[in-house]
């Protein structure tokens, strides 16, 4: 390799080591910040696309088969669908951006950043957004921490992820001054998502702690098991200290639904979503295939509600079904909901494939995606995250950037 050649190479791993630390930092202020991010990274291909990133598409193509159908087909059928029923062009910029976050994969395999500062950047995130929420809560005296985005479901959502995730740098930094780091992510992500008060964080939670069961110990060793057990403790001492609303907040949803149940109650939190579930459920009833349109939620459920179907109460002035299978199902019927069960499980099969590959180099990063797609699984049960466009594109492009470290050959069989 020429001494050009050499800069060149050491210029771009700079250059994409950089735009990787930032990105996680960049989500904290919601999708503007990712969105400059994923223009860096288009820009940078496509100055790149004779040079390689060609012909890393070609050659992974039967790895990334499932998640390119999921990410890139969602794109297709959202363009046939605004050009047959003429919707207005701004339904295809959120497809649009779950499509370019594809370039994440080959942005990240092909320049071959340095995965440490990505999670230093990870972590960074996760601590400065519980230390946001703590100053909400504490000095602000907000009810319930909203951190960046302005919407406590998403940003306690945002906050565990973050959070949850910072566990895959526990090997990377085990051996530095920042070995601290990796803990004190988890700690303040948790935090962030306690003070939201999110009640479907949660459930996430839950099914985290099954995948750290399954592959959490094969890739950490020991040190996971402390990582389970902190979890487990901050989870108890949430619910048992009065001041972080985690008891009390439980114990509502419990009354509010056996209200919904016993006398059709749909004027409380859990009220209103299970009456808008069993509005999608009459949408997706009586379109089951195509749906009653992506912009025709709120006014199907005005018909519904003339119609005698629902009842009066605050549920009727939303427009979406507050759960993302529902959600999808009603407005875009099977076959829209086919994609979102593949942006989940194209995503979900590969990191699981590379989990069960011991000498794979990057199995942290793909328990970090594991475990970003099954926190993605659980938002979901409660909240639309593919509708907002924050949570959809920081989905999608983090999907995408452990997918490419997944992908970066060992050092020993680098070209």
């Amino acid at each position: 390799m020429t001494t050009a050649a050499l800069v060149d190479e050491r210029s771009t791993v700079k250059f994409a080591t950089v735009v990787m630390f930032c990105m996680p930092l960049m989500a904290l202020s919601a999708s503007a910040g990712m969105t400059l991010v994923q223009l860096v990274m288009l820009i940078a291909c496509g100055c790149y696309l004779k040079q390689g990133v060609l012909r890393f598409y070609a050659a992974q193509m039967r790895p990334l088969a499932w998640i390119l159908a999921g990410f890139g087909g969602y794109f297709l059928i959202s363009l046939v669908r605004l050009l047959v029923f003429r919707q207005p062009l701004q339904s295809l910029d959120g497809p649009t951006r779950i499509l370019l976050s594809l370039t994440c994969i080959a942005f990240v395999a092909v320049f071959q950043p340095r995965i440490r500062w990505f999670w230093i950047g990870l972590c960074s995130a996760a601590v400065i957004t519980g230390l946001h929420a703590l100053v909400q809560r504490l000095v602000q005296g907000m009810d319930r921490a909203v951190g960046f985005t302005h919407h406590a479901i998403t940003y306690g959502d945002l906050a565990l992820a973050l959070g949850v995730m910072s566990l895959g740098a526990v090997s990377e930094l085990r051996h530095s001054r920042l070995v601290w780091l990796a803990p004190a992510g988890l700690l303040f992500g948790l935090t962030g998502s306690v003070l939201s008060e999110s009640r479907g964080g949660w459930i996430a939670l839950l099914l985290i702690i099954v995948v750290l069961l399954s592959f959490g110990r094969a890739v950490h060793g020991r040190r996971i098991v402390y990582g389970l057990l902190f979890m487990v403790a901050l989870a108890a001492l949430a619910y048992l200290v009065p001041a972080s609303g985690v008891a009390e907040r439980l114990a509502l949803a419990g009354t509010e639904m056996r209200g919904y149940l016993a006398h059709a109650d749909a004027t409380t939190s859990v009220g209103i979503r299970l009456e808008l579930w069993k509005a999608s459920w009459l949408m997706f009833t009586s379109h089951p295939w195509l749906g009653v349109g992506r912009e025709a939620f709120h006014p199907t459920l005005q018909l519904l509600a003339q119609q005698g179907l629902l009842q009066q109460s605050p549920a009727l002035a939303f427009s979406s079904s507050h759960n993302d299978v529902l959600n999808f199902l009603a407005t875009g019927g099977i076959v829209d909901c086919s994609f979102l069960l593949l942006m989940y499980g194209g995503p979900l099969a590969f990191f699981i494939a590379v989990l069960r590959r011991p000498n794979h180099p990057q199995r942290a990063a793909a328990l970090a995606g594991l475990m970003l797609v099954v926190c993605f699984i659980g938002f979901g049960l409660t909240d639309v995250m593919f509708w907002l466009m924050a949570t959809k594109v920081f989905y999608a492009m983090m999907v995408g950037v452990l997918v490419g470290f997944c992908l970066i050959p060992a050092p020993a069989s680098r070209g």
